[in-house]
C-alpha cells in the first residue's frame, strides 16, 4: 500500500498520508464500504499527535501550517461526513470535529498582521472556517474565513480575473508567485460554496459571485478545450511534475465534488466535468505491469502514458468515486450539526456511530453503461476493452483495490521531488 501507518518508514510526504486518508474517508461515504474504515482510523491516531493538535512530535521541526492543514481538512471531511469514531477516540479526546477545532483555533492565532497585511505563513485557509461555519452554526467561524478570503482577494492572490496565484513573498508582498496548480482553485472553491451555503440575503449573493467566478476560471485554466479532460497545467505536458503535484488534480475533483452538494445550483455543470473524466481517466487505467495502472494524462484517449504512482491512482479514485451521487442521488449529502451530524464539539480546544451507509455499492455495469450511453464511445479508441476490463470487478469495491495495492515500482517523473515533498504555498 502506498500509505504507511508508520509514517517514518514512509516515501510519502506527511501531508499527502493525511490527503489520502480523506480520499477513504470520501471512498466510505460515497459507497458504504468499510474495508478500509480500520486503516483510517489507525492513520489518525497515528497523526493526531499526544498534543491533540496534528503536530506529531516527529515532524515537529519540518511541519507547515498547510500540512496540518490538509490533515485537518480530512478531519473536517469525517465530520461532515458522519465517518465512525472509535471509543478510542472518544476516551483520547481525538473525535474529528475537536481536532479541526483545535487546529482552526491554533492557526487562527498564528495569523499575521505585521506581514503582507495579514495570512499564514505556508497555509492552507478559508476552507476551514467556512466549513467549521456551516457545520456548527458558529458565526466566528465564519468571520474568520470571510477575514482570510477578503485577505487574499486584497493582497491579489485572488486576483480581480480570478487567477489564483501560488503564494507571494514576505520581503515583498507585491512579488506574487504565479503558477497556477488545481487544488489551489479547489480549496478556494469548497470554502467559498461552504460560505454560500452558511450565509443568506446579501451575503449569500456575494459568496455565489465569488463562487461562480471561481469555477469559471477553474473550467477556463484546468479543462482541455479539444477534450474536456482536467490538466495540470504547469507541469503535465512539460513532463516536470514532480510526487506531490502529480496528485493535485485528486483534490480538485474531491472538491468539486463537494461544492456540487453544498450549493446545489452548480450541480449540473460540475458533474458534467466530472463524468466525462471519470471516463477518461478510467480509459488510462490499463498500465504496466498489471494492466491496472492509471496514467497523469487524461487528454490523451485510451492509452496510458508511462507514469505510475499514487498521484495518478488517487487522481482516477477520487473522481471516479465522485460522480457516484450523480448514478445514485441521495449519496454524497453532507451532513452539519442540526441534520445527523454527530461528532462531539470542542470549540475550545486549543492543543498541548451513526453511519450513511444505506446503500449498496455501485456496480460496475451501471458506470459502464451510462459512460458508453454519454459519450458514444467507438470501439476503435479501445474504451469499451479498457475500461470494461478496469470496472468488472466493480465500481470502486475492484479499483481501490488496485490504487492503493499496486506493487510498488519506480515512480516515473522528469523532475524529482525536493527532499521533503510538500504542495506549493499560499504564502512564501
Amino acid at each position: 500500500m502506498y500509505v504507511h501507518i508508520n509514517y517514518s518508514q514512509s516515501i510519502l510526504a506527511w501531508w499527502q498520508h493525511g490527503a489520502i486518508l480523506g480520499a477513504y474517508v470520501d471512498y466510505w461515504h460515497l459507497t458504504g464500504d468499510d474495508t478500509y474504515n480500520s486503516n483510517v482510523t489507525v492513520g489518525w491516531l497515528k497523526g493526531v499527535s499526544p498534543s491533540l493538535d496534528l503536530l506529531p512530535k516527529e515532524h515537529a521541526f519540518d511541519i507547515g501550517n498547510d500540512d496540518q492543514g490538509f490533515w485537518s481538512i480530512m478531519s473536517m471531511d469525517a465530520v461532515e461526513r458522519v465517518f465512525p469514531e472509535t471509543d478510542e477516540q472518544k476516551k483520547m479526546g481525538a473525535g474529528f470535529l475537536e481536532i479541526t477545532q483545535t487546529v482552526h483555533n491554533t492557526q487562527d492565532a498564528r495569523w499575521d498582521n505585521t506581514t503582507c497585511g495579514g495570512g499564514l505563513r505556508w497555509q492552507i485557509v478559508t476552507i476551514k472556517g467556512a466549513r467549521l461555519a456551516k457545520y456548527t452554526g458558529n458565526t466566528s467561524y465564519a468571520d474568520a474565513a470571510e477575514m482570510s478570503y477578503k485577505w487574499m482577494r486584497e493582497s491579489n492572490l485572488i486576483q480581480d480575473d480570478y487567477w489564483i496565484n501560488d503564494g507571494l513573498d514576505v520581503n515583498e508582498c507585491t512579488k506574487l508567485t504565479t503558477k497556477r496548480w488545481t487544488y489551489n482553485y479547489g480549496t478556494i472553491m469548497a470554502g467559498c460554496a461552504a460560505m454560500y451555503n452558511f450565509t443568506t440575503g446579501s451575503k449569500r449573493a456575494y459568496w455565489k459571485q465569488e463562487l461562480d467566478n471561481i469555477l469559471n476560471s477553474t473550467y477556463a485554466t484546468f479543462i482541455d478545450a479539444e477534450t474536456g479532460a482536467l490538466k495540470e497545467i504547469q507541469c503535465q505536458e512539460s513532463k516536470t511534475c514532480d510526487m506531490d503535484q502529480r496528485s493535485f488534480k485528486a483534490y480538485l475533483v474531491r472538491w468539486m465534488g463537494y461544492t456540487a452538494q453544498v450549493a446545489p445550483y452548480t450541480y449540473d455543470t460540475i458533474m458534467m466535468h466530472l463524468r466525462k473524466n471519470a471516463a477518461l481517466a478510467a480509459a488510462t487505467c490499463i498500465g504496466e505491469p498489471h494492466g491496472t495502472a492509471c496514467g497523469q494524462k487524461w487528454n490523451i484517449g485510451a492509452q496510458w502514458d508511462g507514469y505510475h504512482g499514487l498521484g495518478e491512482q488517487i487522481n482516477a479514485m477520487e473522481v471516479i468515486q465522485n460522480i457516484i451521487p450523480y448514478v445514485r442521488p441521495n449519496i454524497g449529502l453532507i451532513f452539519n450539526s442540526n441534520n445527523g451530524g454527530t461528532s462531539r464539539s470542542n470549540p475550545g480546544g486549543k492543543g498541548n456511530k451513526k453511519t450513511m451507509r444505506n446503500w449498496r455499492l455501485i456496480l460496475a455495469a451501471e458506470y459502464a453503461k451510462y459512460a458508453l450511453r454519454n459519450y458514444e464511445i467507438k470501439a476503435a479508441d479501445r474504451f469499451g476493452g479498457a475500461v470494461l476490463t478496469l470496472l468488472t470487478l466493480g465500481l470502486l469495491a475492484g479499483m481501490v483495490v488496485f490504487v492503493v495495492s499496486e506493487p510498488d515500482v519506480e515512480e516515473k517523473s522528469e523532475e524529482k521531488s525536493e527532499e521533503r515533498p510538500r504542495p506549493r504555498s499560499v504564502v512564501e
